[in-house]
């Protein structure tokens, strides 16, 4: 330890605040504490070698005094969320999960985003994907948000949105309305959502006792419809209750999202070495997941409290709903954690089978995918500890005359590794003319990686000219023939979408009144004939601004 980091020590405030050691004056790691004094005179001593190689590395200690406990826990959370520190521990994603984005613009938009890096006030993170986009498209019938970006200074005149009651028309002065409806979609992606429920019914019943049957069934069927929406995701409680639930085991953390008694998310997370404490600082108090009234765990927090940060209620269950939610919760931990366990003992067998250097935490798979040579086009998606991380997901489209799935592995491999790192492992989808494939394009880049395919005949692992046969229910065998699957469904669900947008471009070129940009326009929002086919007139015309067009268009498919 330095000498004038331990001088900093010894004279360090009994007050509350936060620390930061530095190397270089680069943060390595921050901390806070209830009294820095009493905190910082343990690293005197260092018990842990975390704490010894934070010591060992760093030449410098500041301290920041704040009023109070909370004030020292926001700013902790706000400096790692900005600094990354290397020595704090981190939250990592177990898969991808949606948020809901309302912008902060003068007249706000609403959005469907995979990540918070714009400001705005965000709802989630939430399971899936298409669950977000039902549930917006019901909520948009109900209130009326835009969802386009547009800017509203330069329309002279409402989109179809508006004609068809899904927009109250802030472009045309209906500002007022808009903000009503913002206010009720915060309410209700709050957990408020009796507001709107009670609206529906009571909107259906007033209209039947007018015997305008018509309007009555059209919020039946909204509020049918909503319910349906919430109860897919499997669970829906009598109670209405709110919260999130939280448990922990290893490094694992698993969360469940209740609002008015529905599930909304079943999200995991990864922190290595994280407690309780590091978990509400990363995700809820750095803003990854709204804050919600209730947080549910398995015991008391003793250290602050909680509920100062926004919280109405942090800690053990109150009721037999909340305990069933806990138990519910601990089941999905375990079950998460089991997959884990399976994976790793997978990935341990084929690090020993294929005499591999590095144990393959991160493992990369290409397949390649055309129709007699057209439309060629490949799919690289990315494992880590055995999971799928679609994060990272690449495409490319390749151009060529006639089919060549090995000229196509190498174009691929090339134009991969040319600019981004190596994986621990590289897997192609075929036998030993790709895995060679592959090698000599890694040789041209000037780098080596090993690589492994799979050859679908047999399902033989192939491996720098060697074979390998296992049984079926080999572990190894079961990991690769996923990333297997993997790779082809991602390369064939591009190899479609690829080519139908071509097909849909050499139909939209007869359309009289279809230029580039409407083409554009439509092959983006649509991407496929399927798509337009089932689209109604309104919906087309909106895109192209033209009734007229919009009927050309369908009378050309």
């Amino acid at each position: 330890m330095k000498e004038r980091i331990r001088k900093k020590i010894l004279l360090a405030p009994e007050e509350p605040g936060v620390y930061i050691f530095k190397d270089k004056g680069v943060p390595i790691y921050i901390g806070k504490a209830k009294i820095l004094s009493n905190r910082l005179r343990s690293y005197l001593n260092p018990q842990t070698e975390k704490v010894l190689r934070i010591i060992e590395e760093a030449d410098e200690l500041e301290t920041i005094v704040v009023m109070n406990e909370r004030e020292a826990f926001i700013l902790e959370a706000n400096l790692i969320k900005k600094y990354r520190p290397k020595y704090n521990v981190r939250l990592k994603d177990t898969d991808f999960y949606p948020y809901i984005r309302i912008s902060d613009d003068e007249i706000p938009y609403v959005e469907i985003v995979k990540r918070r890096s714009k400001e705005g006030t965000y709802f989630g993170p939430y399971t899936s994907v298409q669950f977000v986009k039902n549930l917006l498209e019901i909520l948009q019938k109900i209130m009326g948000f835009r969802t386009c970006k547009s800017d509203l200074r330069r329309i002279k005149r409402p989109c179809f949105l508006y004609h068809l009651g899904r927009c109250t028309g802030p472009c045309i002065g209906n500002v007022e309305s808009h903000e009503e409806a913002i206010r009720r979609l915060k309410e209700f992606l709050s957990g408020n959502m009796g507001e709107v429920f009670d609206y529906l019914k009571e909107k259906m019943e007033t209209h039947s006792k007018m015997l305008d049957f018509e309007n009555a069934a059209k919020y039946r069927d909204l509020l049918l419809n909503l319910s349906n929406v919430l109860e897919s995701q499997g669970v829906v409680f009598e109670e209405s209750i709110s919260c999130d639930v939280l448990v922990h085991a290893h490094d694992l953390f698993v969360v469940l999202r209740v609002r008015n008694g529905y599930l909304v998310g079943k999200i995991s997370f990864e922190m290595e070495g994280g407690s309780v404490e590091d978990f509400i600082r990363e995700y809820y108090v750095s803003g990854r997941g709204d804050i919600p009234k209730n947080l549910i765990l398995e015991s008391n927090l003793d250290e602050m409290d909680y509920s100062s940060l926004g919280f109405e209620y942090v800690g053990p269950p109150r009721s037999t709903t909340e305990a069933d939610l806990l138990e519910k919760a601990k089941k999905n931990l375990e079950n998460e954690l089991k997959m884990r366990g399976l994976k790793k003992e997978a990935l341990e067998e084929l690090m020993k089978l294929l005499n591999l250097k590095d144990f393959p935490y991160r493992i990369e798979g290409i397949d390649v995918s055309h129709l007699q040579g057209k439309y060629t086009v490949a799919s690289l998606v990315v494992f880590e500890d055995g999971f799928p991380k679609k994060s990272d997901y690449r495409r490319y489209k390749i151009e060529q005359d006639h089919p060549d799935d090995y000229e196509s592995i190498r174009t691929v491999v090339k134009r991969r590794y040319s600019k981004h790192p190596l994986p621990n492992l590289l897997f192609v989808d075929g036998g030993i003319g790709q895995v060679n494939a592959a090698i000599e394009a890694l040789k041209e880049t000037g780098k080596d990686c090993p690589v492994v395919g799979l050859a679908k005949k047999e399902e033989t692992v192939v491996f720098e000219n060697r074979e390998i046969h296992l049984p079926h229910d080999h572990p190894v065998l079961r990991l690769l023939v996923q990333i297997r699957d993997e790779t082809h469904r991602f390369a064939v669900s591009y190899h479609r979408k690829r080519r139908e947008k071509e097909t849909l471009r050499s139909v939209l070129d007869s359309v009289p009144g279809i230029g580039p940009i409407r083409k554009k326009k439509l092959i983006e929002h649509f991407g496929s004939l399927e798509n337009i086919r089932s689209a109604s007139l309104e919906e087309i015309a909106r895109i192209v601004g033209s009734s007229e067009i919009a009927r050309r268009v369908l009378d050309a498919l």
